[in-house]
Formats: C-alpha cells, sequence, structure tokens
C-alpha cells in the first residue's frame, strides 16, 4: 500500500505540475496521543512531544479562482511520554509516518501578477483529509526498546482531518514562500467497543517555499 501512495502521487505529480504550483515545507509538529485500553481506561501522565515533519506537493488553481486543490505526500513523526513516579517506569513513544494529503485551499488578497518581479502577500485557510502508514516505531519502557511493528493499534492505516491557515509572500510571480499552521485529529472507523483505541491530535508549524510552474513558460 506504500508503494502504491507513493506511485499514485509520483503519477499525479508529473501531470499536475507541468502547469502548476510545487512546493516543499519543513516543519515542528507537536503531538498528542488519547490512548484508551479495552475497558475504556486511558494512560495518565501522558505528554505529548515535538518532532520534525517533511512534506512535498503541488497546488493547482480551479478554474483561475481563489480556490485551489492541493495534494501532498508527507513524512510526520510522532512522539509521546509517560511516567509513573510511584512504580519508577518511564515509557516513551516515537513514530514516523509516510503520509498522503488531499484537500484544498482558499486564497485571500493574491497579488495582482503585473509583472514577474511583482512582490504581495496573501493568505488562505486550508482543509485536508490525510491517510497515514507507519515507516518506522519503537517504545521504550525504563531501560527496553519494543519495536510497533506489528502493534495493531500503530500498524494500521491511519485517517486524518486537517485544517488551517497559512500566508504567501510572493518573491516574485514564479517563487512564493510561506508559513502554516495546520491542526489534525485523526479518527476512527468502525466499532471499537471493548477494543484498545488511539487516537492523536497534531499541531504542525511549517515553513516552505513554492515554484510556480505555469509563468515559467511565459
Amino acid at each position: 500500500m506504500k508503494k502504491f501512495l507513493v506511485s499514485l502521487f509520483i503519477a499525479s505529480f508529473t501531470f499536475a505540475a507541468k502547469g502548476q504550483q510545487v512546493f516543499l515545507e519543513t516543519g515542528l509538529v507537536i503531538s498528542s496521543f488519547d490512548y484508551k485500553t479495552s475497558d475504556g481506561s486511558k494512560i495518565e501522565n501522558l505528554k505529548g512531544a515535538g518532532k520534525s515533519c517533511f512534506g512535498l506537493g503541488f497546488r493547482m488553481p480551479v478554474m483561475k479562482s481563489p480556490w485551489h486543490t492541493v495534494i501532498e505526500v508527507t513524512n510526520n513523526n510522532y512522539g509521546a511520554t509517560s511516567s509513573d513516579p510511584e512504580l519508577g517506569n518511564f515509557s516513551e513513544w516515537d513514530v514516523s509516518f509516510l503520509g498522503i494529503n488531499l484537500g484544498g485551499d482558499y486564497e485571500f488578497f493574491k497579488p495582482k501578477m503585473i509583472n514577474i518581479e511583482r512582490n504581495g502577500l496573501s493568505f488562505y485557510i486550508r482543509g485536508l483529509v490525510a491517510t497515514e502508514f507507519l515507516l518506522s516505531g519503537k517504545q521504550k519502557l525504563n531501560s527496553q526498546v519494543y519495536d510497533l511493528h506489528g502493534e495493531e493499534e500503530f500498524d494500521k492505516p491511519t485517517f486524518f482531518v486537517k485544517g488551517g491557515i497559512g500566508g504567501n509572500y510572493y518573491l516574485t510571480r514564479s517563487y512564493i514562500v510561506f508559513a502554516q499552521y495546520l491542526f489534525g485529529r485523526s479518527i476512527l472507523f468502525g466499532n471499537y467497543s471493548g477494543q484498545e483505541k488511539l487516537n492523536y491530535t497534531t499541531h504542525a508549524i511549517t515553513l516552505g517555499i513554492t515554484a510556480d510552474l505555469s509563468y515559467k513558460r511565459k
């Protein structure tokens, strides 16, 4: 499935990038884990952590309107820690996911591109749905380290709904730098009554650069 997602993205990227915007972003994602056991109880003292994130994608206008469609492949790293001072136990989770984002955004106050050196600032709101797959993961319990591959709560597709805001600064009409904040929440499908449940809440802050390939042919 992971290879299929990458192949799908490359095919879509090749087709859409012929006349559209290609972007690269990186930054910090602060995540928290919401874990419930089969009897519905939560792990106490579970704290989130900040890890790195990376994305490569393209953005395509919808019929020359302020709306854009977005597709992106991401590498997000999530973490959490938990401690029990009374028993002297300490746990740490560190996971890395490969994901694909699909969605769109609406851009406000885009400057008119009268000439190629025109500068300007715009803002946008963005909404996405995402599917992520475990690349690597480990849990450290005191001095013991466990591989999370094969653990059902981690090693299965994770679905997210994400939304946020961003700002574009047009260096020229062909090159744009941007800053973005995205809130994300994983969602579960199916009946989880009497089963262990794991949800993620994420806050991603990124910086990136966009190349608008449509203007290079002019």
